[in-house]
């Protein structure tokens, strides 16, 4: 599985964690995102464009802040 596959089955997974717990911070939702900041580093400018909205939709960041790096963790 690539890092593109990877990162993009992550976001589904934390899109699943924000759904069963709409008050944020759990701990799985932390491991998760950590995952993400791992897998980002890993891909390419291309694959981080490829995947910018998806991202941002999961992750509720604005339109500017798509093709941003994830903050630290």
């Amino acid at each position: 599985m690539t890092a593109f596959d990877r990162y993009r089955a992550l976001l589904r997974k934390v899109s699943n964690v924000r759904a069963r717990h709409p008050e944020g911070g759990s701990p799985e939702e932390d491991a998760l995102l950590d995952d993400l900041d791992d897998v980002w580093s890993e891909m390419s400018e291309g694959e981080r464009a490829a995947v910018a909205s998806e991202r941002a939709q999961a992750l509720g960041l604005a339109e500017s802040e798509d093709s941003a790096p994830p903050p630290p963790g």
